[in-house]
């Protein structure tokens, strides 16, 4: 018995040493965002990822689709981390010809294959079987990020026009890089990137839920507000309890909040 007791105090010991030799700031939910590779492929569009040792998973945005990579087995070694990854799972949206070529390239790189995994000071290097590397740089935290994402912003003011009630509103979810919202007709969720400054937004691959209108007017607005702002890069800030989208410095689109709660048609 007393072996016993020994044998699991030994154990105890040794996983916790061997979780604490995984990057601590690579765990749960820390973005990366992809700034530089080892071949000539040019970056298309924001590219991240996130590495939970925890689900045994990495998750992100590719350029076009989100993805999910299951990890099936973590390494320790004395001065990087080895995942062993399975078979990539992708969504399927179609993106320019730049783009799809780039994120296929990128997610065959991950795709079942050893990585190899180091961490020091904001920066993330990956290198896999074929030698490729990949350099991150974790996302830097933004209180305005976080006090954007609490609410959801109703359209107040389309290109300099306020003297009517809009319906549309957006929220944000920043960890998974996506928005959705409602456009005074149906719903939508899309993706969105941001720059390192966080003073520009870009919105991507809006998809609508097609629901007839109330009215005509509604439909013009649904119409003219997707057209606006899918594919299209702002900059943006928060004024006096508004979120301010800019084009050229001219201000296109003001929203107020509103408790995520109180959003209705």
């Amino acid at each position: 018995m007393n072996k016993y007791y020994f044998f699991l105090f030994f154990l105890s010991i040794f996983s916790s040493v061997s979780l604490a030799q995984i990057p601590q700031d690579s765990i749960l939910n820390t973005t990366w965002i992809l700034t530089k590779t080892s071949h000539t492929l040019p970056i298309q569009r924001q590219t991240t990822l996130q590495i939970n040792t925890l689900k045994y998973e990495i998750k992100g945005f590719g350029g076009c689709n989100t993805y999910i990579l299951p990890i099936r087995q973590i390494k320790e070694r004395k001065h990087y981390t080895q995942l062993r990854t399975d078979k990539i799972i992708v969504n399927d949206n179609l993106c320019t010809q730049n783009v799809t070529v780039f994120e296929k390239a990128f997610l065959a790189a991950l795709s079942d294959q050893k990585l190899r995994i180091t961490t020091d000071q904001g920066v993330l290097s990956l290198v896999n079987e074929q030698k490729q590397t990949f350099v991150f740089s974790m996302q830097p935290q933004n209180p305005l990020l976080n006090y954007i994402e609490r609410f959801a912003w109703k359209l107040i003011q389309f290109k300099g026009n306020s003297d009517r009630v809009y319906h549309p509103y957006l929220t944000f979810n920043f960890k998974d890089n996506t928005v959705s919202g409602y456009t005074g007709c149906s719903y939508f969720t899309g993706k969105i990137a941001i720059n390192k400054s966080f003073n520009k937004i870009q919105f991507i691959d809006l998809e609508l839920q097609k629901k007839d209108c109330a009215s005509a007017s509604r439909k013009q607005v649904e119409k003219d507000f997707i057209n606006l702002i899918d594919g299209e890069t702002f900059s943006f800030d928060v004024a006096e309890q508004t979120l301010n989208l800019y084009q050229d410095n001219n201000l296109l689109l003001m929203f107020g909040f509103i408790p995520k709660q109180f959003v209705s048609e």
